[in-house]
């Protein structure tokens, strides 16, 4: 018999309902908070009473507790965010890093300053954001951090996405060595790697990539934030250096 929820061309659930402890009061800071997916993150985690700091560049248009204009790549612009929550909020509690950007370019067409643009956003973006995040988790003892990849971190993406695939391969590397180095500091830290989640990344593909996914329909971002929240609550606590990969059975 066929799954209702399965074949829905929408997940079917408002992550914004679950149960989860030690998420209500935490700081959790959200990079890329105007895309589809942060936004979804910043409002669940906002409905489960977590103080949401919503980061990205022009801020201003950010859901949450706070609103901050942040760029990644920038590492003054990185402190300047974390100060400014740290006075009107407290140190963050719960990171989620889910700024990116992805452009097809085929690697013998792609130019060096892409090549640097992308990993600088995807990657060294990500190390900024967990490093300046580190000091606060250190000294409470306890933290969580998921970083937001992509299925191109694992098996290298389509045609003309080397680039993409290279950052994100990056961040799973790089968030299972923070998982290691600073668990016994009672810090976490998780990969979420989602694929074809129904966001402007996306457009125009729709139809081609429902036809991949044996659940039949496209993720939504409410799965996605579904995953985070799960894993910036206590019920987490024994996961780390996990990547959770959400892609409804592509592979």
């Amino acid at each position: 018999m066929n799954d209702p929820a399965a074949t829905s061309p929408r997940s079917g659930h408002d992550p914004t309902q679950m149960r989860l402890q030690g998420i209500d009061g935490r700081v959790a800071m959200i990079t890329g908070a105007r895309g589809g997916i942060g936004r979804r993150v910043v409002e669940t985690l906002d409905a489960l009473g977590a103080r949401t700091v919503g980061c990205d560049l022009a801020g201003d248009a950010i859901p949450g507790s706070l609103a901050i204009d942040m760029d990644v790549t920038d590492i003054d612009s990185v402190d300047s965010a974390f100060r400014r929550t740290e006075a009107e909020l407290g140190p963050v509690e719960l990171l989620v890093t889910c700024a990116g950007v992805f452009r097809e370019v085929p690697l013998d067409q792609l130019p060096t300053e892409e090549w640097h643009r992308t990993l600088d956003v995807n990657l060294t973006g990500t190390f900024l954001c967990v490093r300046r995040a580190l000091d606060g988790m250190r000294a409470a003892r306890a933290g969580r951090i998921i970083t937001l990849s992509s299925g191109a971190g694992l098996d290298g993406g389509a045609e003309a996405c080397s680039h993409y695939a290279a950052s994100k391969g990056g961040v799973i590397a790089f968030t299972k060595g923070v998982a290691n180095e600073y668990a016994m500091y009672g810090i976490t830290a998780n990969i979420v790697t989602p694929r074809a989640i129904r966001t402007s990344m996306i457009a125009g593909m729709e139809d081609a990539l429902t036809e991949l996914i044996p659940i039949g329909r496209l993720g939504e971002p409410d799965d996605v934030a579904a995953a985070v929240a799960f894993l910036c609550s206590s019920h987490a606590s024994f996961t780390t250096g996990e990547v959770h990969v959400l892609n409804g059975g592509w592979w």
